[in-house]
């Protein structure tokens, strides 16, 4: 099974809460940019294994729609879907990827659901 990581050492808790959202229900998407390799091969159908930044196994996820879309397109039903406000989203983009994403720029999003939970394991 495919693992799906949120997190990153020194990332300020970003990751644990967006796996907080995904198991309460509030996010049901995730994105990055297209060129990014690490997720390159997901596909709608596939079982995911919800990792954290130690690679602790939180859930199992199915992915439901992949789509690409260009940051400028990014818009309010994408963003609560992310579990966030438009604004908090390309703010959380810029974070995450360490520099301002151009409006131009192809971006990977992924829609999933929980399949299911894992034991509350938190770091």
């Amino acid at each position: 099974m495919k693992r799906f990581r949120f997190g990153w050492y020194g990332d300020g808790g970003l990751g644990e809460e967006m796996i907080q959202a995904i198991l309460s229900g509030r996010k049901s998407a995730t994105s990055c940019p297209a060129y990014d390799p690490e997720d390159a091969d997901i596909k709608a159908g596939d079982a995911l294994s919800l990792v954290d930044k130690h690679g602790r196994e939180r859930a199992r996820l199915v992915v439901v729609v992949v789509e690409l879309r260009p940051f400028g397109k990014f818009d309010d039903a994408l963003a609560r879907c992310e579990g966030v406000t438009l604004a908090e989203l390309k703010d959380k983009m810029n974070f995450a990827n360490g520099r301002n994403i151009r409006d131009d720029e192809e971006m990977r999003v992924v829609y999933f659901r929980v399949a299911q939970a894992g034991p509350e394991r938190r770091p």
